[in-house]
């Protein structure tokens, strides 16, 4: 299967700590209890992020100019835009922003489960052969090529991959994309 979602459709939806708001671009299977869920957050200050106990977590800065998240008391280096960083769900995190407000990717998925990687590309050619990839563009326009057929994502449109497919992703000047990759 592949679909696209287009981040304009993405229901938006309070933290579970009421500090904030996400936009849920996708969540396996649509229950409570998913396998996995990837989201945008919107970040306005300072303060705690909502405990997902039995799950990890990954959350790249998408708008913003970073962030320091203090994990279990420990607190990181500057997290600047576009680089995974990876915690569990179960740990105590706050964190400080830079620069004002902020936006975040997020990817939360059941460790007991589900095995998930964040990368951060310009362009590439794969065969995906199982489990599901999602495409998130943070660029300007991105032409994705699956089996042949032409897909377009606008700013912040994903696209869902969930059969075996070839994929190509031709890089422009303002190409940036998250490939997150899902298996169990």
């Amino acid at each position: 299967m592949i679909q696209l979602l287009p981040y304009e459709q993405c229901p938006e939806m309070l933290w579970k700590n009421g500090q904030g708001v996400t936009r849920e671009i996708y969540r396996f299977p649509a229950t409570d209890n998913y396998a996995w869920r990837i989201s945008v957050a919107t970040i306005r200050q300072d303060g705690p992020f909502s405990l997902f106990s039995g799950y990890l977590r990954n959350i790249s800065v998408l708008e913003g100019e970073g962030m320091y998240l203090t994990v279990d008391g420990e607190q990181s280096a500057l997290i600047p835009p576009f680089r995974a960083t990876d915690f569990s769900g179960d740990s105590a995190v706050s964190c400080a922003i830079v620069g004002g407000p902020l936006l975040d990717f997020n990817v939360i998925y059941k460790a007991e489960t589900t095995q998930a990687t964040v990368s951060w590309l310009r362009e590439g050619t794969w065969a995906h052969q199982q489990g599901t990839q999602l495409l998130f563009n943070a660029g300007g326009v991105l032409e994705v090529e699956v089996n042949g057929e032409r897909q377009v994502l606008q700013h912040y449109d994903s696209l869902l991959i969930s059969a075996p497919a070839t994929v190509r992703v031709v890089s422009s000047a303002s190409s940036l994309f998250a490939r997150v990759t899902l298996s169990a």
